[in-house]
């Protein structure tokens, strides 16, 4: 049985890369659209750091400590670049030019209205399109409004404590006194491991998964194409199995799928410098993740009589199931990441996640149980319904 099956797959194999189609489905399209989209990701990158100005019209203490202690500090971390304006018309000339994404205007008062313990505000003047850099900024700005905070408070409380308030000459020590004060409550950031793909790691990644249910499709449709044919009797006329010729065909198609991803795979390290993780579990992904798309397809290929009805049906499920599980672009939260669990395309970008956190192969290991179950379900149900089929 094994044997004859062995035969049939590999005869469907020579059959399939002798088709144009194929080739098209299998590489020519995703390494295509990986590429461009790719370019694309490249394209819409910041390269370096972020570029962001500062203009201060106040001079005065505060203002003073934001300019030339806090952005000093910021600015020698490496990730931004900050340049200092005159005007605020040299800052909005700027920013709509592209020279900077983002800046930060200390009015005139400033350090007056925050000495007096008054109320004083940071403006913060973004390029819209520019949302990271708007986010720094203004992350920026907020810190520093906390720290303008408690000398304001340190200020207020010297001033009703004392009949003669803060004198200029001592306002340096408040606020060296009030920013040496520890913090009353600490607020620590626990970040999970990282579970995402690089941009580009991620869509060749999504290309790949998504055809491959498109290049499953052809070996299929191809039991059908035989059926109308009429190969497919001779065959069973054959001292072959209905068992063995079954199992030959699906394994044609695994077979395949198994060539289109791991050619897909090499070609997106060349091409695109993507990295899907380490072998040993991108390996077990890729099986795993042939298995589903051979047992869903097939499931769904069952339900057409012809091989133009099955090419409709199972087209319409293998972008239904992409677009569920999120091929295009990373899902995490909301309806649509409920989704991705009901599809082997997310399982597969799932377990692609749990490799970049883990660089171990057995993390790869619960989401390529989900697909070897998809598989597995899908494929008994078809088992059965070909079996009834072939009894009527």
């Amino acid at each position: 049985m094994l044997s004859a099956a062995f035969t049939i797959a590999c005869k469907d194999l020579r059959l399939r890369m002798r088709d144009r189609s194929v080739w098209i489905f299998a590489l020519v399209v995703p390494v295509a659209l990986s590429v461009v989209f790719g370019q694309l990701f490249a394209g819409n990158a910041d390269d370096g750091p972020i570029r962001l100005g500062v203009l201060d019209e106040d001079g005065g203490e505060i203002a003073n400590a934001f300019v030339h202690d806090m952005l000093p500090g910021l600015e020698a971390q490496g990730f931004v670049d900050i340049e200092e304006f005159a005007t605020a018309g040299d800052v909005r000339g700027a920013i709509d030019s592209g020279v900077i994404s983002a800046a930060w205007i200390l009015p005139r008062g400033l350090s007056r209205f925050v000495t007096g313990g008054s109320s004083g505000t940071v403006r913060v003047v973004a390029n819209p399109d520019h949302g990271i850099a708007r986010l720094v900024a203004v992350r920026v700005a907020e810190g520093f409004a906390t720290e303008a905070d408690t000398v304001g408070v340190a200020v207020a409380t010297m001033a009703a404590l004392t009949d003669t308030g803060v004198t200029p000459s001592s306002l340096e020590a408040v606020r060296s006194a009030a920013m040496a004060q520890p913090a009353t409550a600490n607020v620590v950031d626990l970040v999970a491991p990282e579970r995402q793909l690089s941009p580009t790691s991620y869509l060749a990644a999504g290309m790949a998964v998504f055809f491959l249910f498109f290049t499953v499709m052809f070996g299929v449709t191809g039991l059908l194409e035989e059926r109308q044919l009429g190969t497919l009797a001779r065959l069973r006329a054959a001292p072959i199995s209905e068992g063995a010729l079954h199992l030959g065909k699906a394994a044609g198609s695994l077979m395949l799928g198994l060539v289109s991803m791991a050619v897909l795979g090499a070609m997106s390290a060349r091409l695109l410098d993507a990295s899907w993780g380490p072998a040993g579990g991108v390996i077990v992904l890729i099986i795993s993740a042939c298995l589903a798309a051979v047992g869903v397809m097939t499931l769904v290929g069952s339900f057409a009589r012809t091989a133009e009805q099955a090419s409709n049906l199972l087209s319409m499920a293998a972008l239904v199931l992409g677009l569920a599980g999120g091929v295009f672009f990373p899902v995490s939260t909301g309806a649509l990441a409920t989704l991705t669990v009901i599809s082997p395309h997310g399982w597969f970008l799932r377990g692609l996640g749990d490799l970049a956190a883990d660089p171990t192969w057995t993390a790869a290991l619960p989401a390529a149980g989900a697909l070897v179950a998809f598989g597995a379900v899908a494929g008994a149900l078809a088992a059965a319904r070909i079996r009834h089929q072939v009894r009527e």
